[in-house]
């Protein structure tokens, strides 16, 4: 059995030094307040001494577990390491097998925005099909425009029959500008004067998005209701009846808390003849906007609207989503100006911007 003292200025100090050094299996023994030493001594704060026994096997016993998880974590490093190298090793290898002119279009893909792991896939898949080494520039590019057409799809607008009351709803995240497009929709339908329109907003979140609302239904002369439950729903349909179109604005949500428990999602689904469009934004970083479309894939059949266009880098979001899900593109929105900027999706302009030809 050894004995040793350690002291410091609170007992929480020298029971630091204590188990820094012999662990939590040493024994206390004694607890004082003591003097410093020497004449000025008198003057100081007393110290806390505390008083410990160990046994030597014990002290040795924890350095070694110690040591040995030190050496564990080390191990778990470079098994960790060796993982990463062998994965980077694995991808270098299949990048590789892209040929050097599909390279170039992997290249521009990624600086327009298109995922690197999308667009090294969509042209491997390509290249496995297809032997480019007899084909010449043109050729190519226009496999590859071809290629990329085929996955952004088939674009599909807004689906008008006068045969039904369709209900239209927005839905998205917080700051896409759901609201807006809304506006630039209802405005182009008021314009044609083929349709007999109502608005509604459950958006009962932000009052500025009422106001909002309201000033546009004022300027096109159609009615709006709000709406905060589905009694308020069901009582609105009667109200608007004899309408051809009703267009609906939701709330902006964090993406995250949104489920199919919410509200609008529980009114949507009482709804039988709808069409559902998320609204999401063409500059949302591709981790936000693969997290955002899980989150909603609960609702099976939507199309997708991209907004602020014009504030994009690139067009890879489009390319990127299209890659994510199967459902169809319909309309992207080029600014603030209602009801000018917005247009159905214009797919070659898209692939010609991705491999940079405007």
């Amino acid at each position: 059995m050894k004995v040793k003292k350690y002291t410091g200025y609170t007992t929480h100090e020298a029971m630091t030094k204590l188990k820094r050094e012999l662990g939590s299996d040493a024994v206390v023994l004694n607890t004082r307040t003591v003097r410093q030493k020497g004449f000025l001594g008198f003057f100081r704060k007393p110290l806390v001494e505390i008083t410990a026994a160990y046994e030597k096997k014990d002290l040795l016993s924890f350095k070694s577990r110690e040591e040995d998880s030190l050496s564990r974590i080390n191990n778990e490093l470079n098994t960790l390491r060796n993982m990463v190298e062998q994965i980077s090793s694995r991808v270098k290898e299949k990048d590789s097998e892209i040929p050097g002119e599909l390279d170039k279009y992997r290249m521009k893909l990624i600086e327009n925005g298109v995922e690197y792991l999308t667009a090294t896939s969509i042209l491997k898949k390509l290249s496995d099909q297809i032997n480019f080494s007899h084909k010449d520039h043109i050729t190519i590019k226009m496999i590859i425009k071809q290629t990329l057409m085929e996955y952004i799809g088939q674009v599909e607008p807004l689906s008008l029959d006068n045969s039904y009351q369709k209900v239209i709803f927005f839905v998205g995240p917080t700051g896409v500008g759901k609201t807006t497009t809304l506006a630039k929709i209802a405005a182009q339908l008021v314009m044609e004067d083929e349709y007999d329109i109502g608005l509604i907003t459950s958006d009962t979140y932000r009052i500025a998005a009422i106001d909002q609302l309201k000033t546009y239904s004022d300027i096109l002369q159609l009615p709006l209701k709000i709406i905060y439950n589905e009694e308020d729903m069901y009582k609105t349909l009667v109200t608007f009846k004899d309408k051809d179109i009703i267009l609906v604005d939701t709330a902006g949500r964090n993406h995250r808390d949104i489920d199919e428990e919410d509200e609008i999602f529980k009114i949507m689904n009482s709804i039988k003849n709808k069409e559902v469009f998320l609204v999401l934004s063409g500059t949302t970083e591709y981790k936000t906007l693969k997290s955002i479309i899980r989150h909603y894939d609960f609702i099976k059949d939507y199309k997708i609207i991209f907004t602020k266009i014009d504030e994009c880098e690139g067009l890879g979001n489009i390319l990127n989503t299209k890659y994510l899900t199967n459902n169809p593109v319909s309309y992207v929105t080029t600014g603030q100006n209602v009801p000018d900027d917005i247009e159905v999706l214009n797919k070659e302009k898209v692939v010609s911007s991705l491999i940079g030809e405007i």
